[in-house]
């Protein structure tokens, strides 16, 4: 059904993208979800894009990275255009 869709690809870009902006940060995933606010079970579970984040863990995570959100979306859709 197209409520199921999944983007593997756009998952594994954002995916890809998250641990690279992490580590460039020199933050663990612990760190980051502390960050954000977020469960750092599911910070691990979206950089091993086994999840999908929601709209609001999008703007957590682009806010503790430090990157407007439009910014990371793009780079995430440069990713997947590899």
């Amino acid at each position: 059904s197209p409520s199921m869709i999944r983007d593997k690809a756009l998952i594994t870009a954002f995916a890809d993208e998250l641990r690279s902006r992490r580590v460039a940060l020199g933050v663990s995933q612990e760190e980051l979800a502390h960050m954000a606010g977020l469960n750092r079970t599911y910070v691990a579970k979206l950089e091993l894009a086994t999840n999908q984040p929601t709209l609001t863990a999008l703007h957590l995570l682009a806010q503790a990275l430090d990157v407007p959100l439009n910014d990371l979306m793009a780079a995430v859709l440069a990713r997947r255009a590899r």
